[in-house]
Order: structure tokens, then sequence, then C-alpha cells
């Protein structure tokens, strides 16, 4: 039986002004949201807690918390969920800024250890988490954690044809093609953010060991952070590992 999906903790992190007050504001803020890593559903639930102010908040039916009046300074910042501590670090809060949170959690596996990554603008757009947000866009094709567990051990070849996208083989690898009129390009593969060698034969790529897939089949359908030299008629597949 295969092991259980460690939770995922992705601690996108924005400082952005706070409304603006008669006064200098000397406080500091901490707004987010909590998600499910499988299907990107909001997580009730789930405690931020900042220790030394004696703050928290619990995310409520939207995965929403916010906490405010807390002291400026370098301050250690505490998750837990299902009375489980799932991580705890030191972020940098500001006076009168407001600093965002995006949790993305497993829920089956908190009592393993989290992996933690904190992002900013351009890099938080390649974390999972932007997985859930460009899939509310309508562009593309998307497949969840859940999705994945239903196919099994197939490889990602057999998704990827699945999803319409023509896979062509030689006899030392598989990759994803993609026409635009006469011409013909391999489409680039992303993995968890950063470019896959396209060596790598997709037979090879199981669904098992991936958390979510997308797939863009045209160029104009591909994010703007994930274009980067391929522009014209590629798409561009991206994967995200457990």
């Amino acid at each position: 039986m295969r092991a259980p999906l460690a939770p995922l903790l992705i601690l996108i992190v924005a400082a952005a002004p706070a409304i603006p007050q008669a006064q200098p504001d000397t406080m500091a803020r901490v707004i987010g949201k909590a998600i499910s890593a499988r299907n990107g559903a909001p997580l009730s639930g789930v405690m931020v807690a900042v220790p030394q102010a004696k703050a928290f908040a619990v995310s409520d039916a939207t995965g929403a918390f916010a906490l405010a009046g807390l002291p400026a300074g370098t301050q250690p910042l505490r998750v837990l969920y299902r009375d489980e501590v799932v991580d705890e670090r030191p972020v940098k809060l500001r006076a009168g800024k407001t600093l965002r949170l995006e949790v993305l959690l497993d829920v089956e596996a908190v009592d393993l250890a989290p992996v933690v990554v904190e992002a900013r603008s351009i890099r938080a757009a390649h974390s999972l988490a932007g997985f859930y947000d460009r899939r509310r866009s309508g562009f593309g094709r998307f497949y969840t954690f859940e999705d994945l567990e239903r196919r099994g051990s197939a490889s990602l070849r057999a998704l990827l044809s699945e999803a319409g996208v023509q896979v062509q083989c030689r006899s030392w690898s598989c990759v994803a093609v993609s026409h635009s009129g006469p011409r013909a390009c391999v489409l680039p593969v992303y993995r968890d953010g950063v470019p896959f060698p396209i060596m790598d034969d997709l037979d090879f790529v199981r669904l098992d060991e991936l958390a979510a897939v997308e797939v863009y089949k045209h160029g104009l359908e591909v994010p703007l952070e994930f274009q980067g030299g391929f522009v014209g008629g590629c798409g561009a597949i991206l994967i995200w590992t457990r």
C-alpha cells in the first residue's frame, strides 16, 4: 500500500498597505485562506496563531481567517489542524501592513512533516495554490489530486492522450506535440513550476506521484508566468508532485 501524501503547507506572503488611518497605524494584520491540496475546497477549522501576541484565528466555512492588532516585528506563526501543530515558523510583521497567507493542506496526512514554501508575486503563481486560482479562470484542462487518484498508476502519457493531446514516441522517449497550422512543436513541461527536461519520457511520469496536472493545448491559453521563451502556437503541461 502506498504511503499517504505528506501535508503540503504553502505560505504565500505578500505585504500590502492597510486601510489608511487618520493617525499612523503601528499594528500589523494577517489575513488568508486555508484550502485542501486534494480538491481546492476551502478548509474550516484551521487555526493560525501568533503565540507571543496571544492572538489566533480559526478559518471559517469559506477557509478565510484574519488576525488584527498584532505587534510589528518578527514573530513565530503557528498553524494547527485537528489539534495538531502542522507548522511553526517566523514571519516578519510590519506596522500598518497586512500579511497575506495561503495555507494549502492535505487533510489526510497532517501527522507527517509538512513541506513549506514561501513565495512572492510570480513565485507564488508557480505554486500548487496557484493551480486552483488558474482552474477558476476556465482556461486549459485541470486534473486535481482526486482526479489523478481515480486513474491509479497510469502514466502521464495516458492522461495527455485522454485530454486530446497528441503524443509522439520514438525509441527513446515520448513527447507531447501541438500543431498550429502546418507547424508542429513540442509542448514544454513544467514540474513544480520549473522547466522539466524534454528528454524525460512521459511514460515514466506516473499519476500516483502527482498532486495536480494542468494541460494547455494552445499558446494563448498558457499563463504568462509559464510562457517564458515558448510563445506562439505551443501550449504547455504543468505537473505538480506530491
